[in-house]
């Protein structure tokens, strides 16, 4: 049961991640200027890279826990 909450924890955590680096994402130009007008920021390529990796990474931990049981 403790590997079921730990990996749902973990999928969650991994996509916040990926929606945080979509929500980010220097590739859309539209989702650029909107962030400039809402006051948001737009990562450089490194790091959305990097956020998306980790965010894949934890959500498959997790996911290996839970089906690990």
């Amino acid at each position: 049961m403790k590997n079921i909450k730990s990996g749902i924890l973990y999928l969650l955590i991994g996509g916040f991640f990926v929606y945080w680096a979509e929500t980010h994402s220097p590739k859309k130009l539209g989702q650029a200027i909107g962030n400039v007008f809402s006051g948001s920021y737009t990562m450089d390529e490194t790091s959305y890279y990097i956020c998306l990796g980790l965010g894949i990474a934890i959500g498959l931990l997790g996911l290996f826990k839970i089906l690990k049981k």
